[in-house]
């Protein structure tokens, strides 16, 4: 019997997670040494975390956005439940 396939982890993600790690680790260094330096660098990777991470997001809503079905022509923007009401 086979597993079933997961579909591969997006590099972004992988990325993230891995600058998050290592820039979590070096301002923890720096902090605990007292050396600036690591902590300034730990924040400066922690940023390049959030940027991969902003970019996976990106890519995740576009993928969303190719797989709903088009809205009618004309139809308008769905109404939120519980929004505004139009007197009428």
């Amino acid at each position: 019997m086979t597993a079933p396939l997961r579909p591969p982890t997006p590099r972004p993600l992988v990325v993230s997670c891995g600058l998050g790690a290592l820039g979590a680790l070096l301002l923890l260094i720096g902090l605990v040494t007292g050396a600036e330096a690591l902590s300034l660098a730990g924040v400066a990777v922690g940023t390049l975390s959030l940027g991969a991470a902003l970019f996976w997001r990106s890519d995740l809503i576009t993928a969303w956005r190719a797989d709903r079905p088009a809205r009618q022509k004309g139809a308008g923007p769905a109404r939120r439940p519980g929004g505004p009401r139009t007197p009428g």
